[in-house]
């Protein structure tokens, strides 16, 4: 099997938050949808091993920020290049506000949906969450982060 095949499927980034007790996390991801119409429903894969994983498994609740084309290379090393197990990526930051579920989400986003788990399953390395959207924000007209886009654009910048 040629693997190089996977790097043609087309995905957008995303900052995935959630919040355990005072314990606030987030990780970045390249997997998220709208998977149902009637009733909105998205879905999300969360690698297994990370601790925004665990958190959302406890709450049953998650934001996901649409990355746009304009977010800077640091902000993929601050939330997609550390762990949240060994880091506070949150620490010092007053400039993530909260939506009313009391998680952050990233004010720069193209969209932000505010999500409360209605199941899960374990794929192995990651597990899927199909959550139903209680709120979300459009912020505007800024194109939303592909990572083809990243691999071309952000990372190799």
């Amino acid at each position: 099997m040629d693997k190089t095949a996977f790097y043609k499927l087309s995905y957008g980034l995303y900052l995935l938050t959630a919040k355990e007790g005072e314990k606030e996390n987030g990780c970045i991801i390249n997997t998220a949808i709208q998977c149902a119409s009637e009733p909105k429903l998205i879905s999300i894969c969360v690698i297994n091993k990370n601790l925004t994983c665990d958190m959302i498994k406890n709450t049953g609740r998650f934001n996901v920020s649409v990355l746009t084309e304009s977010t800077p290379f640091s902000f993929f090393q601050r939330f997609g290049m550390q762990s949240g197990r060994d880091v506070d990526k949150f620490a010092g930051d007053e400039e993530m506000p909260y939506m009313a579920n009391d998680i952050r989400y990233y004010p720069e986003a193209a969209a932000v949906f505010a999500c409360k788990v209605i199941s899960s399953t374990d794929l192995g390395s990651h597990t899927l969450f199909i959550a139903e959207p209680e709120d979300a924000i459009d912020f505007g007209d800024e194109a939303p982060m592909t990572s083809a886009y990243y691999q071309a654009k952000v990372k190799n910048a």
